[in-house]
């Protein structure tokens, strides 16, 4: 039995390929319910590809990988709908190349069907194994090698988090006895004969202060004994969720926020969607929507339709900004932001404003490149400067495109800055999603955006 529990990300893995095929099968026979009598080849070809395409997927996405040291559930579901997307569409991609004509709502069922049974099956199998886990099974039994807060910190996170399977057996120490770290197993030197009698399966060095010479001493110790070691770095906690470890070369590195957006294949999903829906927007609403704003503003006020005004973009490049023309000309556009009840801005560029009409130029700028659809809004040069000398952070915001909408707008902060909190809780925002990005957080921001729009914002003007 425990060496069927050894191998549970490999059970993870063919109860997940199991729920892929039965899901297909019975979307079928709902679907069609003759369906093995006609295209039987073609539909056990998409079958054979659904499953290869979850395998790609769940491996390239580490949805198999330690669970011992991941979250927990909230992130494998994460996982699991981001691959039951990519199996939605490799169903209507291969279905329509391989002429297999699949009805139309067999794609809607199909991933009603995938979501409701791998909930259920991860949901089973997470409450097994913690079941399991309770009763003294599958559990891999540690030491602790130091006393403080790195220390203190490890185990809470064991105690708080059980379905990671660790067992505390106790901490080494030369000086310090805490009895919140459990059980005083001796002092440094006594570590040897421990886990040479005692069932260990790894070693956490959370020492404060120790040195490259007392590593190498505690490793071959460990090492000798074919035991695993996990050495906490004193700086771990103080950037806490923040710090990578990334290879320069073979040169190991210390990053100290995650940027996700530095990964290729995220900036290609990024750029794609920036372009697909940049066109769809420029082609479907601005063909006719321009056209329209322009007759309005001109209209309404002297002046050219679009305004343009240099912005900071990714890197601190300059690019020139578009927007319609919101405004009377005036000589404090560079200099002075809108604010509510400015008499600078015309009765269209009234509306223009409270409805962000007067930022869909932009998507012009997102489909040339200096802009994304999603990401910190560009601030005015004289803003940049400004904000720069009160936030040490403040440029960090540059190192990602900016956006004609962010994760700060969404939350609250738009439109005019008043106070220094009100830049700070931007920044603040902006620099999360720099470090949290993902393609269903920019849904997810568009989705909030579109209903802020109908919904309307205090501090649209």
């Amino acid at each position: 039995m425990k060496q069927y529990l050894n191998k549970i990300s490999l059970v993870r893995l063919i109860a997940d390929l199991s729920v892929v095929a039965f899901t297909y099968i019975l979307s079928i026979y709902i679907v069609q319910p003759d369906a093995f009598t006609s295209s039987f080849k073609a539909k056990f070809f998409l079958l054979v590809m659904l499953l290869f395409v979850w395998l790609f997927s769940g491996t390239s996405n580490k949805l198999y990988g330690d669970h011992r040291i991941k979250p927990g559930f909230s992130l494998e579901i994460y996982k699991t709908l981001k691959g039951i997307v990519i199996l939605a569409l490799t169903v209507v991609v291969v279905s329509y190349f391989s002429n297999t004509f699949l009805p139309t709502n067999f794609v809607l069922i199909y991933t009603v069907l995938l979501v409701v049974c791998f909930s259920t099956e991860k949901y089973i199998i997470n409450r097994f194994v913690l079941f399991l886990r309770k009763q003294g099974y599958n559990l891999r039994h540690v030491i602790i090698l130091g006393c403080g807060g790195a220390a203190t910190q490890f185990k809470e996170l064991i105690v708080n988090n059980p379905h990671l399977g660790y067992d505390v057996i106790g901490y080494f120490d030369d000086q310090i006895d805490d009895e919140e770290l459990g059980p005083y197993l001796g002092k440094m030197c006594d570590v040897g004969n421990f886990i040479n009698h005692n069932r260990v399966n790894e070693v956490i060095v959370a020492t404060p202060g120790i040195t490259i010479s007392e590593i190498e001493q505690v490793t071959n110790l460990v090492d000798k004994a074919g035991i695993r070691i996990r050495i906490i770095p004193d700086f771990h906690f103080q950037f806490y969720n923040r710090y990578e470890f990334k290879q320069f070369g073979n040169i190991p590195t210390v990053s100290l926020r995650k940027e996700p957006l530095e990964e290729t294949h995220n900036k290609f999903t990024k750029r794609t969607f920036d372009i697909v829906f940049s066109l769809l927007v420029l082609v479907f609403i601005c063909s006719w929507l321009v056209p329209l704003i322009a007759l309005l503003i001109k209209t309404g006020s002297k002046g050219p339709v679009l305004f343009k005004q240099k912005r900071l973009g990714r890197d601190r490049k300059e690019f020139w900004c578009l927007k319609f023309r919101s405004m009377y000309v005036n000589k404090e556009s560079d200099a002075k932001m809108a604010s509510k009840g400015d008499s600078r801005v015309t009765p269209i560029g009234r509306i223009l404003r409270k409805t962000s009409l007067d930022e869909f130029p932009q998507f012009w700028n997102v489909l040339k490149g200096d802009m994304s659809i999603v990401g910190p809004r560009p601030h005015m040069t004289i803003q940049n400067a400004q904000y720069q000398e009160i936030i040490n952070n403040y440029l960090v915001r540059q190192l990602i495109k900016p956006g004609i909408t962010g994760w700060a707008q969404v939350n609250g902060y738009r439109g005019e800055i008043e106070t220094e909190q009100d830049i700070k809780n931007r920044v603040s925002y902006d620099i999360w999603y720099l470090e949290n990005w993902s393609f269903f957080l920019d849904i997810k921001i568009v989705y909030l955006t579109v209903w802020n729009i109908f919904k309307g914002e205090d501090k649209a003007y």
